[in-house]
């Protein structure tokens, strides 16, 4: 108690540990990416295209502004369809939380919400980091030491925001088809 009042301190569903990446491809029409496993999470999200995904022994295709979140330890490999150039963004990062693996290969369409929230990450993401957003071979964000306060913090907050849009919209019923009067 402090002065008489009892502290709450947040729950977090949807916990986030670190972010090891953020990217935002411009690929050409033929690009192909052969794959990694990692011990953390990572989510593709098309902005313009569509990309084809092999994850495990099922192959995927997503459409723009589609999103599909590959658990730790997946092995994906992605590549263009040969006719149209995609723009995708690709973010990798740790969450323990046990709401996480309601995500696990699941192809979600987003909404306009999650829209902005993509495009802030990746505009706060840009002026974080030194590190290129569009190196697939990124291994480690280096750290812009000029970068507005709490850049980084806003990515993660982004990112938590995403999942818990994402997670609820997920948990709403279908709504229920209109009827033409007659």
């Amino acid at each position: 108690m402090i002065d008489g009042y009892t502290p709450l301190v947040p729950a977090e569903t949807f916990p986030i540990g670190a972010i090891f990446s953020v990217h935002y491809f411009e690929y050409t029409s033929d690009y192909a990416f052969e794959g990694e496993s990692h011990d953390f999470w990572e989510f593709c999200y098309v902005d313009k295209g569509q990309i084809e995904i092999t994850a495990g022994q099922e192959d995927l295709v997503l459409q723009k502004a589609q999103i599909l979140f590959h658990p730790p330890g997946e092995f994906p490999s992605l590549r263009a369809n040969g006719k149209v150039a995609p723009n995708p963004v690709v973010a990798s990062f740790s969450s323990e939380g046990p709401m996480m693996q309601w995500f696990g290969r699941r192809v979600r369409t987003v909404g306009d919400t999650e829209r902005t929230l993509l495009a802030r990450l990746v505009d706060e993401a840009g002026d974080a980091f030194l590190s290129p957003l569009d190196d697939p071979e990124l291994k480690q964000l280096e750290r812009r030491m000029n970068a507005p306060p709490g850049a980084e913090q806003v990515i993660k907050l982004c990112l938590q925001q995403l999942l818990i849009e994402l997670y609820r919209a997920g948990q709403q019923p279908e709504a229920p088809k209109q009827r033409p009067s007659s």
